[in-house]
């Protein structure tokens, strides 16, 4: 697995885990299981129980014994996701979330929070780019690096494909939550996740989604040097 860990700061940092395969291994990774010296004054892990599931309040033990295992504080928020004027579920529960990065950040002296997102995310999002015909900016993808606000994000895992975070996890007998709510094909995402990467992996190119990832930091490399 490539894990860039060159991104991360020298400071603090907040780990964003909501349970799944990804983040799980995520904190796993950068803690190396808990024992990396100074792992419970360098990391804290980050959750939120948005409480639109009933498997929630489970994912929020979960996440905060998988703290208490590895070592490292744990910071969690049962919330209520009620929309704005405007606002979609999705859209009101990231401006929750974000809510709480945002204090979490000021409140700890964070220097980063780190997430989860490979490179299966990177090909999924290029995708529904496409669809929307965006321009070079929106076609570069997620980035290692990003600043929303105040929070500064870091993404280590990019190259790092789903499966092999879940077949490290799996290799030392670590366990994670699914939500059911992924193999929902009518949500866009799933669909392209289930159905169209793999068919055109089987059609066109079976190294699609790190060719994809490959056009997407070539896309981003311009964009920084024409700025």
């Amino acid at each position: 697995m490539k894990i860039n860990r060159s991104i991360l700061p020298s400071g603090r940092i907040g780990l964003a885990v909501s349970g799944g395969s990804d983040s799980v291994a995520l904190a796993f990774l950068l803690t190396k299981g808990g024992k990396k010296k100074n792992a419970a004054k360098r990391f804290v892990i980050l959750h939120v129980d948005h409480g639109l599931r009933k498997e929630s309040k489970e994912e929020y033990r979960f996440v905060k014994n998988l703290a208490s295992r590895l070592g490292i504080p744990f910071k969690g928020r049962h919330a209520k996701v009620v929309r704005e004027k405007g606002e979609s579920l999705e859209m009101a529960a990231r401006r929750i979330r974000l809510a709480f990065f945002e204090q979490q950040t000021r409140l700890l002296g964070l220097d980063a929070i780190a997430t989860g997102h490979h490179m299966d995310d990177v090909a999924e999002t290029f995708l529904m780019r496409i669809k929307r015909a965006s321009g070079a900016e929106g076609l570069s993808g997620i980035k290692e690096k990003s600043r929303v606000g105040d929070i500064r994000f870091v993404r280590p895992l990019l190259g790092c494909r789903d499966k092999e975070l879940k077949d490290y996890l799996v290799r030392f007998g670590e366990e994670w939550r699914e939500d059911a709510s992924n193999d929902d094909t009518s949500i866009e995402r799933n669909k392209i996740r289930h159905e169209v990467i793999p068919f055109l992996e089987k059609t066109l190119d079976p190294k699609l989604v790190p060719h994809i990832f490959k056009i997407t930091k070539n896309l981003a490399e311009k964009i920084i040097s024409i700025l």
